[in-house]
């Protein structure tokens, strides 16, 4: 969550890289745009990330740039920051470069990196009816339906809970190989240090679940009490 003008991070891919525009760039953005739908969104993104400079990243489009050659071929951005535990994407891509996968690449890498975020468990989509390539991609990438939006179809991706008795195996691994040396019993040095990583791992295991489980019950509430309006 850094301020436009400090470093903001790039995320790569096989084929292409992203990273947040400046200022200065969707300006651009917006005075080359005949669109008007679309200047009007580039211009929404721009008072957004200025009235949130400390989140910038989360309100500013992303450009995705070709590797080999570092031409602009689209962007991708966030529809503000997490609220609820929730982020939404947009995106589009040039039509010279459209059906060839890059889409797909930026979004789930996006998607991903999203979820790196430890406030972040949802990340939502919506896409007209009628674009068939758009939802095909949140298709592609394990996005499932969740009911209407104001643009069109909603689509949700939820964050997979982190599998902590593997790590904690490992560790209880590495005590229990710790205590049998200095005690000269490994094998009961090795017992203990299981049945710690066990135990641990366990209890986290649990409570991540647990935690997700209140989180995704509030979404459902809230998405009741929205619909009802």
């Amino acid at each position: 969550m850094k301020k436009k003008g400090k470093q903001n991070p790039v995320i790569k891919t096989k084929r292409v890289y992203m990273t947040v525009m400046t200022e200065e760039e969707i300006l651009c953005k917006i005075s080359s745009t005949e669109d008007a739908e679309l200047k009007k969104a580039y211009e929404e993104m721009l008072e957004g990330a200025k009235e949130h400079e400390n989140f910038w990243i989360w309100y500013a489009p992303w450009k995705i740039v070709l590797k080999e050659n570092g031409k602009e071929i689209g962007d991708i951005c966030f529809k503000g920051e997490p609220k609820d535990h929730a982020v939404e994407i947009g995106y589009g891509m040039e039509p010279e470069y459209e059906g060839k996968g890059f889409m797909t690449e930026a979004a789930r890498a996006m998607t991903e990196w999203a979820f790196s975020k430890e406030e972040v468990y949802f990340v939502e989509a919506e896409a007209c009816e009628d674009n068939r390539a758009s939802i095909r991609i949140l298709e592609k990438l394990g996005f499932q339906p969740d009911g209407k939006g104001l643009e069109g179809p909603r689509f949700v991706k939820r964050k997979e809970p982190t599998a902590w008795m593997p790590i904690y195996m490992c560790f209880g691994v590495a005590i229990g190989t710790s205590i049998g040396t200095s005690t000269g019993n490994l094998a009961i040095g090795m017992s203990l240090g299981i049945c710690i990583g066990m135990a641990l791992g366990a209890c986290l295991d649990s409570n991540e679940k647990k935690k997700l489980q209140e989180i995704c019950k509030k979404r459902e509430d809230r998405k009741q009490v929205e619909e009802k309006l």
